[in-house]
């Protein structure tokens, strides 16, 4: 069983350090954000009401799975998506995948409050300092990145990483109440739904803009960035603790980084660089434990 949740932490590892090039590559292509991710997981629920079907699965219907669900498809498919894809048009990709290593810190926090087995220790208050700090560098350096919108992407991400936080607090304390294809299957169409029907209102007029690049970079966050990472991610809440499961995190911004550099020319100062190494250590530091 280590061997495949290895397997699983390195595949979601890779993949998530690749997505964030497709993502600002379809967006730079002229992609209309709320659009964008609202057919990416309409797309990708479909796709695993499909994988429902060929297992005959029924879908659980209490009161707790609904919660999930639509914790899930309004928070964390719905707006905390839409949020990232808005703020990325106005910041690097590999700016916006180091913001995203602070998610095992927030979630540590929340976590400290619902989940009796993931207090908050001298370790994990360490961390969000660090992670404050880093934070802090990196919106203090947004000039040096474009301009004013530059800070106001930043600080969009970060509340992207902050809506996303709860819902997988609380599906760790109920994780027992669906699978993962049951998760991602409705969730996944709700946030689709959800962010189609915005986009007709907030973005209406704009035409989606279909070339070979956008519908290439669409079909790989489909199918790898949602369909795959996400089937692993909600399998591994059923083998680790909250903080090493968001602690995955850590590892994408590293792969993002260098693909930012070589094929997108995404070049961070030294104060963001140090930024963002505050950001994860922060990170690293959320889930150290001594033998």
């Amino acid at each position: 069983m280590k061997t495949k949740i290895y397997i699983a932490y390195a595949l979601l590892s890779i993949i998530w350090g690749t997505t964030w090039y497709a993502l600002k590559v379809s967006l730079n292509e002229g992609m209309v954000p709320s659009y964008a991710v609202g057919i990416r997981f309409l797309c990708s629920g479909l796709i695993f009401w499909g994988i429902m079907l060929f297992r005959r699965e029924k879908l659980p219907l209490n009161k707790k799975a609904i919660s999930i669900y639509l914790q899930f498809g309004f928070l964390n498919f719905g707006i905390s998506y839409a949020l990232t894809y808005w703020g990325t048009q106005y910041i690097y990709s590999n700016l916006a995948s180091i913001l995203w290593a602070s998610f095992p810190i927030i979630t540590s926090i929340i976590a400290h409050f619902y989940l009796s087995d993931e207090k908050l220790n001298s370790r994990k208050i360490a961390s969000l300092t660090l992670g404050i700090i880093g934070t802090v560098l990196i919106i203090s350096q947004s000039e040096n990145l474009g301009g004013k919108n530059v800070g106001i992407g930043v600080i969009v991400i970060l509340l992207a990483v902050l809506v996303a936080s709860w819902p997988n607090v609380y599906l760790k304390k109920y994780k027992s109440v669906v699978n993962t294809f049951q998760l991602n299957a409705m969730a996944q169409s709700i946030g689709g739904i959800f962010l189609l029907s915005i986009a007709i209102f907030t973005e209406p007029g704009q035409a989606m803009i279909w070339t070979k690049i956008n519908l290439l970079a669409t079909v790989y966050l489909i199918i790898f960035g949602s369909v795959i990472t996400f089937s692993l991610y909600y399998w591994l809440f059923s083998y680790l603790s909250l903080s090493q499961i968001t602690y995955v995190t850590f590892f994408p911004p590293i792969i993002a980084i260098f693909i930012g550099w070589i094929f997108l020319n995404e070049r961070l100062s030294f104060l963001i660089l140090f930024g963002a190494i505050l950001i994860i250590i922060g990170a690293l530091l959320v889930n150290y434990k001594r033998k």
